[in-house]
């Protein structure tokens, strides 16, 4: 959302007030540092984690923040200050006047420079879909296997720098994200029922059963990108879901389907088999079949790889 999310000044008013606080002249944002996408495919819902490293000035410091064009659920945005928590405090959250897609954080600083930021929340149309490519040898008894995760953006939103996590489970969600983004902000009508309450961990507007959906919420640790090697899986399991993790990290951009290397295994061992059938009526005919086992495959050493 570099976009989206600019400084702009406390006006004149202020300025006459404070003298001796100058106005912040309109600065670029800087680009993410980090972007982390744990995609529920279950119920078409993304949790965001953006991390950034904002510059602020002594006193108060605006910060606007806009969703237009995109499926993020805006009951569900949160913004922490991650260090010098001391010296800097978000004061309050404000919607500005006549705007559905918009609010306004408002930060007092006792410091001038740099800070750790986080902006999360929910967001819809972004799924995932898995697909393996197997190529055999010539005498089809070993097989290679590369494995791909196909992630599809039409949120509205590009993300650059974003470490992907993929969740397998169902999770049960009161209301729809999508449905969400679409509400107004907070102070003006709202056509719907209020949401149930949601996990402890999760922000209002989205209920989820099952503890993987807290997990996925409140984790903050975030894998190192190791371009040198070749990228792998991380599988976390934790009661009926698995939380499968992407090694590094990519630009997920809008509407342009992004494919991700998942795993590799190399010469798994592969039995070629002819069975007799009759499945096209009274004609029979051999239909040819590959069957390999899925087990853990050795190293020289004798070691699971």
């Amino acid at each position: 959302m570099a976009k989206r999310l600019i400084w702009f000044s406390l006006g004149l008013f202020l300025a006459f007030l404070a003298p001796a606080q100058a106005a912040v002249d309109l600065v670029t944002l800087p680009t993410r540092e980090g972007t982390q996408l744990t995609i529920y495919n279950s119920e078409d819902i993304t949790m965001v984690r953006e991390h950034r490293l904002l510059t602020v000035k002594e006193g108060v410091n605006r910060i606007q923040f806009s969703w237009a064009n995109t499926l993020i659920d805006p009951t569900s945005i949160e913004f922490r200050i991650l260090d010098q928590q001391d010296k800097v405090d978000l004061v309050d959250t404000t919607y500005p006047a006549g705007r559905n897609e918009a609010l306004q954080w408002n930060i007092k600083s006792q410091i001038a420079g740099k800070i750790s930021v986080e902006i999360r929340y929910f967001t819809s149309g972004i799924t995932w879909a898995a697909d393996y490519v197997g190529v055999a040898n010539e005498d089809e008894t070993k097989l290679n296997v590369t494995g791909y995760v196909r992630v599809f953006n039409n949120s509205g939103e590009l993300y650059d720098n974003a470490q992907t996590r993929m969740v397998v489970g169902n999770i049960n969600l009161v209301e729809k994200i999508s449905d969400l983004a679409r509400r107004p902000p907070p102070g003006q009508p709202v056509p719907t029922a209020a949401p149930a309450a949601p996990p402890p961990d999760a922000k209002p507007g989205a209920a989820a059963k099952g503890a993987a959906f807290g997990f996925a919420v409140g984790q903050a640790e975030q894998l190192a990108a190791k371009p040198e090697a070749p990228k792998e899986v991380v599988k976390q399991g934790l009661s009926e879901y698995f939380l499968f993790t992407v090694e590094g990290r990519e630009d997920i951009k809008d509407k342009e389907p992004k494919r991700l290397i998942a795993l590799k295994a190399a010469e798994v061992p592969l039995e070629c088999l002819y069975k007799l059938t009759d499945r096209d009526g009274d004609s029979r005919q051999f239909t040819k079949f590959y069957r390999f086992k899925n087990v853990k495959l050795l190293d020289e050493k004798g070691n699971k790889k």
